[in-house]
């Protein structure tokens, strides 16, 4: 070649590459991103050899990867928050739901890995899948500490103490309100009486000569002395007792099986990671789009 002295290339005013024609199906190309350089090197005992040089830079279109990676990674993150408004016993609806979503990120990021190109340094896409990646492994560490605190025999004792505390002082007050009823349903003796006479003739006996007659009106109040405990409103006698008894009856059967305790702690944990997860995962998304876009 021929040194500075006798040859020398420089870059002409303007913009001397055109990009009207060039389009490539991945990437974009903007004038705004082309640098134009010298790159004029020095070589010992021959001397300086004129270069020119043009930088382009490619920018990737995200159209195809928002549609294809990045919508739907994020509704697998969200699925696995989906876990922290299930009951903490329920591990068999759980487990499940954080291994699918570990899985399915995982299978993502090795597909991603064989298409896309094979460089040294981190790609923006590979900081969105790995950042997605440890939510969902987070979800499932959140429920594994949820257990912890679920099968703790000291915070199972604590809670059960404390139902058994609220169940005491709510007693005392239906005791309370039982005094003067049937049954304890809180219905007045003679109301109830009355109701059982009511649902016999279906008329109101306003006085004792009703009971005689089949033929009475509805008028006001009944009387103070008047009792409907032994007869109805026909004169036949009325059991008062068969509604105690099916009440009897009904308590009787077997009680249901006891639900599970779940201590306080374990539901406060699922609690916290309902507001955590989704705040964390919108400041993430804050900055890396102001940094990537």
């Amino acid at each position: 070649g021929y040194t500075t002295d006798d040859l020398r290339f420089i870059w002409q005013s303007g913009d001397p590459v055109q990009l009207e024609k060039i389009a490539l199906p991945q990437f974009d190309i903007k004038k705004e991103d082309i640098e134009y350089g010298n790159c004029t090197k020095y070589y010992k005992g021959t001397g300086y050899y004129t270069c020119v040089e043009v930088i382009f830079t490619l920018r990737r279109q995200v159209g195809f990867y928002m549609m294809g990676v990045y919508a739907p990674t994020l509704l697998i993150v969200v699925l696995s928050w989906l876990s922290f408004w299930i009951n903490p016993d329920a591990s068999a609806a759980r487990v499940p739901l954080g291994i699918f979503s570990v899985l399915s990120l995982a299978s993502e990021c090795t597909t991603l890995a064989a298409e896309l190109p094979k460089v040294s340094y981190v790609k923006a896409l590979d900081v969105w899948l790995i950042v997605c990646l440890l939510f969902g492994f987070a979800s499932l560490v959140e429920y594994a500490v949820v257990q912890v605190m679920l099968n703790n025999p000291k915070r199972i004792e604590a809670e059960k103490a404390k139902i058994a505390k609220a169940e005491q002082a709510e007693g005392k007050g239906a005791n309370a309100a039982k005094k003067n009823t049937v049954n304890g349903t809180g219905t007045p003796v003679h109301i109830s009486t009355l109701q059982v006479g009511e649902t016999r003739c279906k008329k109101v006996c306003t006085s004792k000569s009703d009971l005689r007659s089949n033929d009475f009106s509805i008028v006001g109040s009944l009387p103070r002395d008047f009792e409907l405990s032994n007869y109805d409103c026909y004169g036949k006698p009325i059991e008062v007792n068969n509604g105690l008894g099916k009440s009897q009856a009904k308590n009787n059967k077997k009680p249901p099986p006891p639900k599970p305790v779940i201590p306080s702690a374990a539901k406060r944990i699922d609690l916290y990671a309902r507001a955590l997860f989704p705040f964390c995962f919108l400041f993430f998304n804050v900055i890396y789009w102001s940094i990537y876009l």
